[in-house]
């Protein structure tokens, strides 16, 4: 099985997270917890994968103003993305400076939930 480039793990992340408030009418929160446990096998095949996921789904919270507590501590740890092509580095590059003027914003609260934290560290090990 082909690995997905960052473009279609991003395409793939929104479009779970849209289907979640469309078809289901889970609110924004859930969402985003629906379509990170949605995503973990993805994310722990390829790094790029979980790249992509912990960006998007941090743009979408932040778009809401809140970030999960799971998602804000992991931005300080995301590596860069090397060796991408010319199409996915372009998408990286304006996902991450929109993430970091997101932030800079700071117009967003924290949504802190140890017992969810605790879980997320167990799934993605």
């Amino acid at each position: 099985m082909k690995s997905l480039s960052y473009s279609e793990a991003k395409e793939l992340t929104s479009e779970d997270y849209e289907d979640f408030i469309e078809d289901e009418g889970f609110s924004p929160r859930q969402a985003i917890a629906a379509t990170f446990e949605d995503s973990v096998l993805m994310m722990k095949k390829s790094h790029k994968v979980y790249v992509s996921v912990m960006i998007n789904l941090s743009i979408l919270s932040l778009k809401e103003n809140f970030i999960p507590d799971y998602l804000l501590e992991r931005q300080e740890n995301l590596p860069k993305l090397e060796g991408l092509n010319e199409e996915e580095q372009s998408a990286y590059n304006c996902d991450i400076n929109a993430l970091n003027q997101l932030l800079s914003n700071q117009n967003f609260e924290i949504d802190k939930d140890e017992e969810y934290r605790l879980r997320v560290n167990m799934l993605l090990g």
